[in-house]
């Protein structure tokens, strides 16, 4: 669910210098002390030969800080694969180089911003596997982290999270990151109560921190939307029996509730004004009243009751049940009319207008029956401002 890391870590390194000082000893007659050779180690060179069809040769020389630069400029000027090609150059041609973790970290940054996920996740990997020492380290698992979750890949993502935690040199704001991180992991490998506690933790954390330690809310917001997230599903995993009304009707009141408390819970994170999380709340409630319009559909026919009557269920049931969708409609109408105030695109908001141009749809096709939204909904969902933007990698 969530995105890459909110804020970009670019890494650039300065153009070294490189030069070999040798300091030869004195030639005198007698055996004096000597000065020491002082060896500056410099960077390898590579020269390749080249011939063309008439058989002339020409020659190509570089080190790993040539590649650098020549890497940087094709990043500069926008053309990622090309920047990409030649930070994998050096990292393969230049093993422990000092620009090979730079290398592998620029290329995952690029990697990123054009959407290869899989490909930027497998250079940071790469970095944390092949240099573990490196004072990119830090910076690299955040990136990782969050592409694991983007990709679904929840264990490591919550081995990455737990690493990151354990490190000593976290401050407040990447550690609500982390926490964040870990409480989504534990949500995508469904691990219910976990996950929650790891949440309330993360929230509890940025709720006793001042404000200027943690200016920017959005993994608060997303911890909050962990925490929502868990109680829309304690619901939904409540099936409705094929036994009589009030067996239905028990489970209908325990979801009602859990719906109502998870709505509360998604206004919670809406109010955390980060544009991200208040779109991505605005749609699961009206996907919650969705949800269970499409369970109590396909809910089965309580045995107990008579032929005549199990033959008019359904539609009694679809005429009562009416509102539901007329809830969903009204919540992403606003979430929709949020999207708007705050001009910030989101794939959630994808999401509310395809999911409302299909349930308008299915609305119409309903039998006509009693029920409605009032004018104004129980509780307004608040509108967000526009949290910070995403860092664009340079």
């Amino acid at each position: 669910m969530l995105l890459i890391s909110k804020t970009a870590r670019v890494l650039r390194l300065a153009s070294l210098s490189t030069c070999l000082l040798a300091v030869a000893a004195c030639g005198a007659r007698t055996p004096a002390a000597t000065t020491p050779n002082k060896v500056v180690e410099m960077e390898a060179l590579r020269i390749v030969a080249k011939h063309d069809d008439a058989g002339t040769y020409s020659f190509e020389s570089y080190d790993a800080e040539e590649l650098f630069k020549r890497a940087n400029a094709e990043l500069d000027a926008g053309r990622c694969l090309e920047a990409v090609a030649l930070y994998d150059r050096l990292e393969s041609e230049f093993v422990g180089s000092r620009y090979q973790s730079a290398a592998l970290y620029n290329a995952g940054l690029c990697l990123a911003q054009i959407d290869d996920k899989a490909g930027a996740l497998a250079h940071f990997e790469a970095l944390m596997s092949k240099l573990p020492d490196s004072p990119d380290i830090k910076h690299a698992s955040f990136q990782a982290g969050h592409l694991q979750v983007a990709l679904s890949h929840w264990e490591p993502a919550e081995k990455t999270a737990l690493a990151l935690l354990a490190r000593p040199d976290l401050d407040a704001s990447e550690r609500v990151e982390a926490m964040s991180m870990q409480a989504e992991a534990l949500l995508g490998r469904g691990q219910l109560d976990p996950a929650e506690h790891v949440a309330q933790q993360t929230l509890t954390y940025y709720r006793t921190r001042p404000s200027e330690l943690i200016p920017d809310p959005y993994y608060a917001a997303a911890a909050n939307f962990v925490v929502t997230e868990v109680l829309r599903l304690r619901g939904e995993q409540m099936a409705f029996p094929d036994t009589n009304q009030e067996e239905q009707k028990a489970v209908l009141v325990k979801r009602a509730q859990l719906l109502l408390d998870a709505q509360r819970e998604y206004f919670n994170t809406i109010r955390h004004t980060e544009a991200h999380w208040a779109a991505a709340a605005g749609h699961r409630i009206g996907a919650m009243y969705d949800r269970l319009w499409q369970d109590l559909v396909h809910a089965p026919v309580p045995a107990t009751l008579s032929p005549g009557a199990k033959e008019l269920y359904p539609q009694e049931m679809a005429k009562l049940i009416k509102p539901l969708l007329r809830h969903a409609i009204r919540y992403w109408e606003l979430t929709l009319l949020m999207v708007e105030r705050t001009g910030v695109h989101t794939e959630w908001a994808d999401a509310t207008r395809k999911d409302l141009e299909r349930t308008r749809a299915l609305l119409l096709e309903q039998p006509p029956g009693p029920g409605g939204l009032p004018s104004k909904p129980a509780q307004s969902a608040p509108a967000p401002v526009a949290g910070p933007q995403s860092q664009a990698v340079p």
